[in-house]
Order: structure tokens, then sequence, then C-alpha cells
């Protein structure tokens, strides 16, 4: 079986994203299950789909925490599945999707599969935003099979067998970071996990999100979030040398973002976007918590 796992605030898109599942062709031999976690303390996403349907075995799980590593971590527990597929409820997914991840997962021996998640940015979004693409992370999808050192939650497979007793940190589960943390322990546990282009998933983008300040300001949370998982355990010698590699990359990617605004601004904002990248990073140097993403 595979279990199809959604943690969810009950935003209206969901019913786009079980449409695209329930047209995902299902590999010979397997069934597949939708469990939902309901973070929401009015129980949103009951009502949202209620008389609704796709064919699908549908599970809604009353969470209300306001917490999605509590929502990621109540879908873990119901699973009946032998493979675990996380997707956002902001997404949709392609018709081959479960079969990309399925046979990625068997070729190259991988306990965890990444998929992308391609970002679809409303109408009126600037070109050249649209052409920087400051929301995609770029992995190298297209190196079938790479192994790769962290993860994210958002169009992700997990061998069920490998989870054991691993469970999300409820610490990040307001910040985000739960899905970097939670892979990060996941590998030291010594399972492999790959990236593969087999399985592609799309995200819509609201028209408040594709802005440079959401841009700029996640990716300092992103960096709060490496800087707080990167030193938990680290030396003094370690957050030194840590905090000196993220001031030369702000020095170095503030230089090159000014001087190449002129002539080409979708790279320009790229290094941009690093240098807020290393500000979180400063940020989580002196303990400085990421505001909260989720709730």
């Amino acid at each position: 079986m595979i279990s199809v796992l959604i943690a969810s605030m009950g935003r209206p898109f969901l019913l786009s994203t079980l449409d695209s599942i329930a047209k995902a062709r299902v590999p010979k031999g397997e069934t597949v299950e939708v469990i939902i976690a309901d973070d929401t303390r009015d129980g949103a996403v009951v009502r949202l789909i209620a008389g609704w349907n796709t064919g699908l075995p549908i599970c809604v799980l009353p969470v209300g925490a306001g917490n999605v590593s509590y929502a990621r971590n109540a879908c873990l527990a119901a699973a009946a599945g032998d493979w675990l597929i996380f997707v956002d409820d902001d997404e949709t997914v392609e018709p081959d999707w479960l079969e990309g991840h399925l046979s990625a997962a068997r070729d190259f021996a991988a306990d965890a599969v990444f998929g992308p998640v391609f970002p679809r940015y409303p109408e009126g979004t600037p070109a050249w935003f649209v052409a920087a693409d400051p929301l995609f992370q770029d992995w190298k999808w297209d190196e079938d099979g790479r192994q790769h050192p962290n993860g994210r939650t958002g169009n992700t497979l997990i061998r069920r067998s490998a989870l054991g007793e691993l469970r999300f940190d409820p610490a990040f589960g307001r910040s985000g970071g739960e899905d970097h943390d939670f892979f990060l322990r996941f590998a030291a546990n010594g399972h492999r996990m790959v990236v593969t282009n087999r399985a592609r998933a799309y995200e819509e983008i609201p028209s408040e999100r594709a802005t440079t300040a959401y841009a700029l300001r996640r990716a300092v949370r992103g960096g709060q979030i490496y800087a707080e998982t990167r030193l938990r355990q680290g030396s003094r010698a370690a957050a030194t040398a840590f905090t000196l590699d993220a001031l030369l990359k702000v020095a170095i990617g503030a230089g090159l973002w000014l001087a190449l605004r002129p002539f080409d601004r979708p790279r320009a904002f790229r290094y941009g976007k690093r240098v807020a990248t290393n500000i979180g990073k400063l940020k989580g140097v002196i303990g400085s918590r990421p505001m909260a993403a989720w709730g």
C-alpha cells in the first residue's frame, strides 16, 4: 500500500491536490490511501471535503495544534502503507507521480526519494521575478538517483521500513524546518536519500508570496533553520568558522547583487537571496529563532 500524507490548514486548493492524486496512475500491485491531518482549530478540512468524492479512501485526522510537526506525526501514526508519500495542500502532481516515486526508490535502493516542486506564479508576476524563480529549489533534479544530504516533505517518498521511531520535532512545528531536521536525522541513521525527476509536482504561488519581500524573508528563515540544525552539537571553533563563512558570503553576495542589478536583474536577485540566507545564518548563530510560518 501507498499512503499519501497531507498536513493541511484547510486551504481550498486542497481539493485540486486531491483531484490530481486521484488521477495519478497506481502502480501494479499497489493500493492507495490518503491521510489528511486537519491542523485547524475548527475542522476546516472536514467542511471543505464534505460531500466531495474522488474514489480514493480518505481519512481526516483532527489535530488542531497549529503545529505542523504534530500534524505530520499524526499522519505517520495513522498510515498503513509500505510507502509513505508527503505532498502539500498547495501542490498538484502529474499522472505518473506514484509510478515515478516507486520506480526511483526501487531502482536506486533508496529509503527516501525527493521529487521537484515547480512553482506556478500568478498572472501579473513581473517577468524578471519569474526568470529569477526564487521559490524553486534547484537540487539538480535531472541527475536521477543522485544522493542528497538533506530533504523536505513537499513531494517526498519514504520507505516505511526505514522510518523506525523517527518523528518530526515539535520545536520546529511553527517556524518550519521540521522536515530539514527530520531528514538530517534520517540520513544520520544510515538511510539512502536520492533525487529524481520522475515524480513531478507543482506549487500554486499566491500573489502575496510572489514578491521580493516574501522571497527574502523565506531565505532568512531558511538560513536561521540551517544554522540551528548545523550548530546544535558543534564546537565553539565550528561556530566561529560558520560565522566567518556566512559573513564572507554576505559581503561577496551583496557586491554581486548591486553590481549585476542594472544589467541582469534575475541573476542579481539570486545573489540577493543568498545574502538573505547568510544573514539568516548569522541570526541563527546568535540564537534568533525564525518567525512562525505555520498556523
